[in-house]
């Protein structure tokens, strides 16, 4: 598994499977926060991501729900974001949940059409999700 820099999963999210999309935090002057001071935000390789994706397949195949870490994976744009959905469906079919963090920033600067296709995995684009 690639985890790069300080991991922390939240206590609910204790059963889920983890894996890194990001590190770092956009933001990064929360005062309440020091848990990525110093680290730059930076997206995963989509190769790494897959590669964490085939260990997990390996050792954990019927994987629910996975957490995805990063100060807020979410501030990646709807296309960002969209071959990393894609590709946690193509190794872990029975998934049904993708959690992260995200800001109110994060979700704002989103469209409806694309929050609604994330919740009822559907309209995404060439393909379904969950």
């Amino acid at each position: 598994m690639h985890f790069t820099g300080r991991t922390w999963r939240p206590p609910y999210e204790a059963n889920s499977c983890i894996i890194q999309l990001t590190s770092g935090c956009t933001y990064g002057k929360c005062r309440f926060c020091n848990l990525y001071k110093d680290e730059p935000f930076r997206l995963s390789p989509l190769s790494e991501f897959e590669e964490d994706l085939a260990e997990i397949k390996r050792y954990q195949p019927g994987v629910r729900r996975i957490f995805v870490t990063g100060g807020n994976p979410f501030a990646l744009s709807y296309e960002k974001l969209k071959p990393y959905v894609l590709t946690v469906r193509d190794y872990l079919i029975k998934c049904q949940t993708i959690a992260m963090f995200a800001s109110i920033r994060d979700i704002k600067n989103k469209e409806v059409w694309q929050l609604n296709s994330w919740r009822e995995g559907t309209n995404f684009g060439d393909a379904d999700i969950y």
